[in-house]
């Protein structure tokens, strides 16, 4: 483009001469550039793309697995979104970028008559609407894939750091389930401390029990002791023993 543009001095609608910047195809080595340059920016890959996205499509129709591992229904709506998908992508390639490479060509072979015929807001809406179009093709690819993409949304919205529906309610089916457990850990450790706690009160009664047992069959054994002691008597040497 360096070697192409010209300055200089041209003579403004008003008749005012002004400094302009002109990039003009009036020799052929000029004209070859542009048509080059919209041969290989605008041709080669629009057909690169159909070609691609060809091979692509007849591979999701003909091998259902590759989208999605489900029933017939729902692979099929899987794949008519992705075939549907990579066409919307390449009409919009050619919409967006078709109207500047056009214009551009249009410049390029018509005569300075044709082109002074369409007046000076005519030729600059004209460029303008083309260059946003060029502009627009830049960003229409994320609008395309999250309009017609779920999981593009879906991937989207957890880089945005915003909760899906399915994974809260994964989350909450997770929180339920804890929450269960933990009670069922309670009530069983619960269970657990008060069969130990009657276990011991139950020792601890059967253990006085025994000894209250073991205190009365040692009372009466000292009480029967007693009274043969007191029945059995000896003497020895004049003295009474008992």
């Amino acid at each position: 483009m360096l070697v192409l543009a010209e300055y200089g001095f041209a003579e403004y609608v008003d008749g005012s001469i002004v400094p302009v910047c002109l990039t003009q195809a009036d020799k052929l080595w000029k004209a070859s550039y542009f048509v080059l340059t919209i041969s290989l920016f605008f041709g080669l890959p629009l057909v690169i793309l159909i070609v691609l996205y060809s091979v692509i499509a007849r591979q999701l129709m003909t091998r259902p697995g590759l989208v999605v591992t489900m029933p017939t229904s729902s692979a099929l709506r899987y794949r008519r979104q992705v075939v549907m998908m990579l066409a919307t992508v390449v009409l919009s390639f050619f919409a967006c970028l078709l109207p500047f490479r056009a214009f551009t060509l249009w410049i390029i072979l018509a005569s300075p008559e044709w082109i002074n015929s369409l007046g000076v807001e005519t030729y600059y809406n004209i460029l303008y609407f083309s260059r946003i179009m060029l502009y627009i093709n830049s960003a229409m690819n994320p609008i395309l894939y999250n309009l017609m993409s779920s999981k593009f949304r879906e991937g989207f919205k957890r880089l945005l750091g915003i909760k899906c529906r399915g994974d809260i309610l994964d989350r909450k089916g997770t929180l339920t389930t804890t929450t269960t457990t933990t009670t069922n850990s309670c009530h069983r450790k619960a269970s657990q401390e008060s069969h130990q706690l009657l276990k011991r009160n139950t020792i601890r009664v059967t253990a006085s029990h025994d000894g209250f047992r073991k205190s009365s069959v040692d009372s009466a054994l000292s009480r029967k002791i007693s009274r043969t002691s007191r029945n059995k008597s000896f003497s020895k040497d004049g003295e009474s023993f008992v």
